[in-house]
């Protein structure tokens, strides 16, 4: 994100994050209401996730009483990584080889269960998003000569569409300031698109599709991923990224 964007942002949050009171009376209840209702979503969403992990941290909990009682330090190592990642949400399509088999079945049913919950709550928030800016706009056409006022909705448009992380529907508008972290297959644990046009701050990318970026190494060398269905995932080959959303 730009420096001056940025700062604007910044201030905006730190303007919602005011007492209301000091926010125009027109501007004041729209912005509670938002902010309110982000604030539950995010819970909703949280709690969700917790009760979709639970089964998989209660199945590693017993494979790491097993791997305790029989004194293997290697299952341990591999099941603490395991469990960060499930509560960082950052399991990856391959399952540890030195993890129990029968482990298999129920870390499968969370890995195809949390990405439809965050499309969920992604399309609440965004239902939420264009309410708020609608609600925005109408204002914005009565604020002609209070300059106060247009200030504080300028603000409140940055902050709203500043914090929208649904899923990516046209890289061309969607993809600059994303992280993405490897899923399946070898490759960077991390893809970052800057609004620099770079990626990992070294090397150059181009968006070809409203679907298509093509990574570039250096003159000879490029590698073209494409934007899966769902999006929220990059795959090139064998290799698949998704939109890390923490």
């Amino acid at each position: 994100m730009h420096p001056l964007i940025r700062s604007i942002v910044i201030g905006a949050c730190l303007l919602v994050a005011a007492p209301a009171g000091e926010l125009a009376p027109e501007l004041a209840p729209l912005a509670q209401i938002h902010t309110t209702t982000t604030k539950t979503l995010a819970s909703q969403r949280a709690a969700e996730l917790a009760r979709l992990r639970k089964p998989y941290l209660d199945a590693l909990t017993a494979a790491d009483l097993a791997a305790t009682e029989a004194g293997d330090a290697n299952v341990l190592r591999e099941i603490e990584a395991e469990r960060e990642a499930v509560n960082r949400g950052r399991l990856r399509a391959e399952m540890s080889k030195a993890l129990p088999r029968k482990l298999s079945p129920v870390r499968r049913a969370l890995i195809s269960a949390e990405p439809k919950t965050h499309a969920e709550f992604d399309k609440k928030q965004k239902a939420l998003d264009t309410a708020y800016l609608q609600k925005l706009g109408a204002l914005q056409s009565k604020a002609a000569g209070n300059a106060a006022l247009a200030e504080q909705i300028a603000a409140e448009k940055l902050r709203v569409v500043a914090g929208i992380q649904g899923v990516i529907t046209d890289l061309k508008s969607d993809l600059a300031g994303t992280r993405w972290r490897i899923f399946e297959g070898e490759g960077f644990e991390e893809l970052r698109f800057g609004e620099d046009g770079k990626v990992n701050g070294n090397w150059k990318y181009e968006i070809t599709d409203r679907d298509k970026v093509k990574v570039i190494w250096d003159k000879g060398s490029a590698m073209s991923l494409t934007l899966g269905r769902d999006g929220a995932s990059l795959s090139a080959g064998d290799k698949t990224w998704v939109l890390d959303r923490e």
